[in-house]
């Protein structure tokens, strides 16, 4: 029997929600579980377009469904009014009712209106659904096939991007350093690069074209190089020395093993040796004093430094075990950790600029390991932290400050995956 789905008259109804309504109808609905759901359009959020407030209502509508209305015929309707959603998100009703509208017309829920646009539930002694009003999840149980398809495009296409910037950064290094060991060359290389920097290519093809130049400057360098090693003019003629015989030990025993500049005496009665030691120690003083200066004593590496002096990287592993399965990575080591930040600012909706800004401050092992907390905090509790790009940005700046405790937040989470797999066990 095909399930009705009744769209209240007083909305504006567009092909998003007409679309919506037609995969709420559908007979054939393969089963799932309200877990796998849930991560799977936490993943999929990026893709959909579903951030800030909408991805807020999204985590509690989904938090407030029941697991048995996932599997078989069952359908997930949650029933809630507009003003305990706004209570919740501490947003106004019209912000939430605009979020509702975005789910409903990405295909990710459906409306399931009363003739009197009141959301309730009512269930038999069995627990099954009898009559239902609200907000039904049937199509994301309809559409999971298509949506972990595309969950695995994005991920596919971040990494070649990731991919594409590090070939990109790594090749502009080393076309710089040629560019400095051949002057006369390094004007027409110059050009070339700026050329290619200026162009308007996606990521992809822009790391090919640095592939291909670089390539290009590498056979023109040694070409220069190859003629300036056969080249004789200003060759000295000289007689080779042949003579290889090793003198004798009692030989060589009276000779001087260092350098005479050591034993030359000035007039004021000191060496070479101790003045260059004070010019060092005197050098060593300003550089300090002009470091301070200009960083306050405090550079990305000391703060790096401070925040994860108590970090490891397998209590990162335990402690953000969502995080890792949300983005589709393992935290096995601190590079694995830094290659994962893009995916982990990008899960907080949280602005590129933000990241280099973040990056730049504490460093990309720390800033990425703030990252990870925070968004492990906030699949955990998404009504503690409404707001994770700022939550990060604070944590950034309390890291600067020196008053973060990361290694407390970790082992806090780590405490609390223990106990969730625990009674996961006994159950």
């Amino acid at each position: 029997m095909t399930e009705i789905i009744s769209v209240a008259s007083f909305r504006r109804v567009t092909p998003g929600i007409v679309a919506s309504a037609r995969l709420a109808m559908a007979n054939d609905v393969p089963d799932t579980t309200k877990g796998e759901i849930a991560l799977l359009l936490k993943r999929a959020a990026p893709v959909l377009g579903i951030d800030g407030t909408t991805y807020h209502v999204m985590d509690i509508l989904l938090g407030l469904s029941r697991a048995d209305d996932w599997k078989g015929a069952g359908r997930p309707i949650v029933a809630i009014s507009n003003a305990k959603l706004a209570e919740y998100t501490m947003r106004s009703e019209r912000t939430v009712i605009r979020c509702i509208r975005r789910l409903v017309e990405v295909g990710v829920a459906a409306y399931r209106d009363s003739s009197t646009g009141r959301r309730f539930v009512y269930r038999n002694s069995q627990g099954e659904i009898s009559a239902g009003y609200g907000i039904d999840f049937t199509p994301s149980r309809v559409r999971i096939a298509e949506l972990k398809s595309a969950v695995d495009q994005y991920r596919d296409k971040l990494n070649k991007e990731l991919a594409a910037k590090r070939d990109i950064s790594r090749l502009s290094r080393a076309i710089a350093d040629i560019c400095e060991a051949f002057p006369d060359q390094a004007v027409d290389w110059s050009v070339r690069v700026n050329e290619l920097r200026g162009a308007t290519l996606s990521l992809e093809r822009r790391a090919e074209e640095c592939r291909a130049l670089h390539t290009t400057i590498v056979e023109e360098s040694a070409a220069e190089s190859l003629v300036h090693n056969l080249s004789c003019e200003g060759d000295i003629h000289v007689m080779p020395y042949i003579n290889t015989t090793h003198e004798s030990l009692f030989e060589s025993r009276d000779k001087r093993t260092r350098s005479n500049e050591r034993d030359i005496i000035y007039p004021n009665g000191s060496k070479a040796a101790e003045e260059a030691f004070e010019k060092k120690y005197a050098g060593t003083a300003e550089t300090k004093q002009a470091r301070s200066k200009t960083e306050s004593g405090r550079d990305s590496e000391t703060i790096q430094g401070e925040v994860l002096g108590s970090v490891s990287i397998g209590l990162l592993q335990v402690a953000c075990r969502q995080g890792q399965a949300m983005i589709g990575a393992r935290f096995d080591s601190w590079s694995a950790l830094g290659r994962s930040g893009e995916s982990l600012r990008r899960m907080i909706g949280l602005s590129e600029a933000g990241w280099v800004d973040g990056r730049t401050k504490v460093g990309l092992y720390a800033a990425s390991a703030i990252l990870a907390t925070v968004l492990e905090k906030s699949i955990r509790d998404p009504d503690q932290i409404s707001k994770p790009a700022g939550y990060f940005r604070a944590m950034i700046d309390r890291a600067v400050d020196g008053k973060l405790n990361l290694e407390r937040s970790l082992f806090g989470l780590a405490e609390g995956s223990y106990e969730t797999l625990k009674a996961a066990s006994r159950e």
